[in-house]
């Protein structure tokens, strides 16, 4: 199967049936094989039951994006086989339950009506009749090898086997299918079974229903469609030290790690994961020196669900200004509902962080798929002038560290600072070695602080911009969403207020001075490139493999990551723009966000688009053949659609 595999793997089914662990068992089966992996799952936001998918890559070095058709996928129900049917390369594999040939497309009632509609269409051109078994056989046309597993059957094999009951095995259907498709791709069941233990590590019970399961699907393979001619040879990373982790659990990672002491959020998709995550690790181990100051061994962040967004951020501003390290967690329309908080953080000068988990809208929108919608949210947000820190992260390794960055840009320069990412990232996991996650590589800097005052100005006005920060609980110490004066007493004073408003300008220009250029803008590639693609966000390893694909065929070109969005880094864009011949912009939402404000900041304005809207990631295939697109034809804009 040669020296360096590319695997796009495939696990669909109902939500609530196991789609989540299977898609993680075969992540961890692929790393013991030595593989580097990425896997998302897709779900619905609505119903129990409804389609949920999981896609994974994985080859020797680490993958940067999803993409389709797939060389083998599980269906494990009649929407999963209707689904996705037609996701399967020729001469790939589709599992699949054939006790769920004969349902009808209108008997699946999660099933999104425009789809079966579509389908029942497609089956009619074709004089086949609306059931699973029509989208079977079109895929057998196509190329597709077909295996059928009678799950009923192994289910109630399983039970007797285990001596467990019916109900107590059904769950481990997803176990026998992905057995089944890993098998037959060459993956040894012993690590599969490896898999199935460090998955359940805590469940010995689960364990061995799930090992069993396993051995049955070997089985019922090997005597019915032979085994496979050979075993995939191992990675290079077998036996290598790895972390596997989604972009929700990496941010909760490097705020802790940044010293985080206070977090608060109201529940929301696809941010709450990353507020749970970080309550099972909330507790920071202290130094021998803080510890015999405090007289603990360690400190635990608080972290606080609140009854709405506003409150959320109610609470982290109070205790940011109580000189907590403080942050807060939203996706779109709970940040919709932060903004007149934000408008007081601003004219306070109060250092909190946002973490925004970008997702489809507007309004409720799609809750739990992919958007870059809130660029202009973010940087527009509040009101009146309303400058804060925006940081977008482009991959799991960027977010880490940018979590800690931004807790200390917010001290240092006591100004709100919002940290962009998206869906994409919060439910990716990927695959992380050894020292590129290192806590040991923190630094924590909180600023100009003042913890016993006296008679010192909160708001003093300096050559910087900078006064220093002084907790609330001092005798001179007042807070207020009122234009002040440097003590923090209300003013409307015209000179006064003339000075606070340039003070609050400085500021930014001391950012904007003081921020490193690497931190606000990456050229990846040739810099002497004639095309130039621009982007931002968890496109960032869709385009680095994108840039792969053109170089093969014979087009050269570069990636300007767009990293920091305020104060916005004018020269460094307008230094790399003007070079290239041809530019390309690329974004996962309609108005073109960054372009907008690429010629705002800038007044370049890009000519070429490549969008896409529906809610799905990215593939490193469209954004390749939608540049080769551009350039042969001078298009405009170029929307593409892929996904299941």
């Amino acid at each position: 199967m040669g020296n360096s595999p590319d695997l796009l793997l495939l696990i669909g089914g109902p939500q609530g049936g196991g789609i989540e662990s299977a898609g993680q068992i075969a992540l961890k089966t692929l790393i013991l094989k030595g593989y580097s992996v990425i896997g998302t799952r897709d779900y619905k936001s609505n119903i129990m039951g409804a389609h949920s998918y999981y896609t994974i890559r994985a080859r020797f070095d680490r993958p940067g994006a999803i993409r389709f058709p797939v060389d083998a996928a599980v269906a494990l129900d009649a929407e999963s086989i209707l689904t996705h049917f037609n996701d399967v390369k020729p001469g790939g594999i589709l599992v699949y339950d054939k006790g769920s040939l004969h349902t009808k497309i209108d008997a699946i009632q999660p099933m999104e009506q425009a789809l079966k509609e579509r389908l029942k269409k497609l089956f009619a051109d074709k004089g086949l009749p609306p059931i699973a078994e029509s989208a079977i056989k079109l895929a057998e046309e196509k190329g597709v090898r077909l295996i059928p597993l009678p799950m009923r059957q192994l289910v109630r094999k399983l039970a007797e086997i285990t001596g467990a009951s019916l109900t107590s095995v059904a769950r481990a259907v997803n176990t026998i299918g992905l057995t089944a498709m890993l098998y037959l791709m060459g993956i040894e069941p012993r690590c599969v079974e490896k898999a199935i233990a460090a998955h359940f590590a805590a469940k010995k019970k689960v364990v061995a229903i799930n090992v069993e399961a396993s051995k049955l699907a070997v089985d019922y393979v090997e005597e019915n469609f032979g085994a496979p001619s050979e075993f995939l040879a191992d990675g290079p990373h077998r036996g290598k030290k790895v972390m596997l982790a989604t972009g929700n659990e990496v941010v909760a990672m490097g705020k802790i790690t940044g010293g985080l002491t206070f977090q608060s959020y109201y529940p929301i998709t696809p941010a709450s994961d990353e507020a749970i995550y970080m309550e099972k690790f909330r507790y920071h181990q202290l130094t021998s020196e803080a510890e015999a100051k405090l007289g603990t061994p360690k400190l635990g962040t608080v972290i606080v669900q609140t009854e709405d967004e506003l409150s959320a951020i109610i609470m982290a501003i109070g205790a940011a200004s109580a000189g907590a390290r403080a942050a807060t967690s939203t996706s779109g329309p709970g940040f919709a509902l932060m903004n007149e908080a934000i408008s007081l953080a601003i004219m306070a000068e109060v250092p909190v962080v946002i973490t925004i988990w970008q997702r489809g809208g507007p309004s409720t929108g799609l809750p739990t798929k992919e958007g870059q919608q809130d660029l202009l949210h973010a940087l527009f947000s509040g009101h009146g002038d309303n400058p804060k820190i925006i940081l977008a992260s482009g991959d799991h390794v960027e977010a880490f560290y940018d979590a800690i960055k931004l807790l200390n840009w917010a001290e240092k320069y006591q100004t709100p600072a919002i940290h962009l990412l998206d869906k994409y990232l919060a439910s990716t996991t990927t695959v992380l070695y050894q020292d590129e996650i290192d806590p040991g590589k923190a630094v924590i800097e909180r600023g100009w602080r003042i913890e016993n005052p006296t008679t010192e100005k909160r708001y003093m006005i300096t050559e910087t911009g900078i006064s220093p920060f002084i907790p609330i609980g001092g005798d001179t110490m007042i807070i207020t969403g009122l234009e002040h004066t440097e003590e923090g007493f209300p003013t409307e004073d015209p000179v006064l207020r003339d000075e606070m408003v340039e003070k609050r300008r400085r500021k930014f220009e001391t950012i904007a001075r003081e921020i490193p250029a690497e931190e606000k803008v990456v050229l990846h590639g040739d810099p002497d490139a004639k095309v130039t693609l621009v982007s931002w966000g968890s496109t960032k390893p869709i385009i680095l493999e994108s840039l792969k694909i053109l170089e093969e065929k014979g087009v050269k070109a570069n990636f300007l990551q767009i990293r920091l969005f305020y104060p916005f880094p004018v020269k460094e864009v307008l230094d790399v723009l003007s070079r290239a011949e041809t530019v390309i912009n690329i974004e996962q939402n309609d108005l073109l966000q960054a372009a907008f404000l690429i010629r705002g900041f800038t007044g370049y304005n890009i000519k070429h688009h490549i969008k896409k809207t529906n809610g799905r990631a990215f593939w490193d295939t469209e954004i390749a053949n939608a540049v080769l697109e551009i350039l042969e034809t001078g298009k405009r804009e170029v929307v593409v659609k892929g996904g299941a």
